[in-house]
């Protein structure tokens, strides 16, 4: 999946959105879906960026996925029916004699992640999402599916987003960490 980069030192550029978690993407996709489009999840080794890299070139922007934007306990939605998707905006160089581009996710930001998923209280995250990555495809659109259903409520992405929303496969509920908190984990990245 691409988007377009809305803030931050990549803004307005299109980038690939990149999932550490295929569940994740997997609820993505399924809330794409419900329009009648098809979407499907592609390991990054199966991802062919060949329409960014041509009109970048020497780099190729990507969106870590972090989690959905909410305000006061409902899942933003933009004006083209998306959910608003938080980021942490990078750029991969790529370099013409070499085939494969290199993503890097950091040690300080797995750590981040770790830390934002205990802010909304799910300290058994590698558990969970050890659970993830044992089950099947089919499995995994199933327990999508079954997110998507379990959304509390939606909002127009404006006039803006006050919580990060975040959902635990095993609890098989969505939490809501305050914004401003995941902001202060995530400025305290790599420092």
């Amino acid at each position: 999946m691409c988007e377009s980069v809305t803030v931050g030192l990549l803004a307005g550029r299109d980038a690939m959105v990149v999932y550490l978690s295929p569940f994740e993407a997997d609820i993505d996709a399924a809330w794409n879906a419900r329009s009648g489009g098809h979407y499907q999840v592609l390991g990054a080794h199966d991802f062919l960026p060949d329409e960014l890299l041509r009109q970048y070139r020497d780099s190729l922007p990507y969106c870590l996925h972090i989690g959905w934007g909410a305000r006061d306990g409902q899942l933003a939605v933009r004006h083209d029916g998306g959910l608003v998707r938080v980021s942490a905006a990078a750029l991969a160089w790529v370099s013409p004699e070499v085939e494969a581009v290199r993503l890097v996710v950091e040690s300080f930001q797995l750590e981040s992640r770790r830390r934002i998923w205990e802010g909304a209280g799910l300290y058994a995250h590698a558990e969970s999402e050890a659970k993830a990555l044992a089950c099947t495809d089919p499995e995994l659109r199933r327990h999508a599916q079954r997110a998507i259903v379990r959304l509390p409520g939606t909002v127009a992405a404006r006039p803006g987003i006050n919580q990060l929303a975040l959902y635990d496969l095993e609890s098989a509920q969505w939490h809501f960490l305050p914004l401003r908190l995941a902001q202060q984990i995530l400025s305290q990245q790599g420092g």
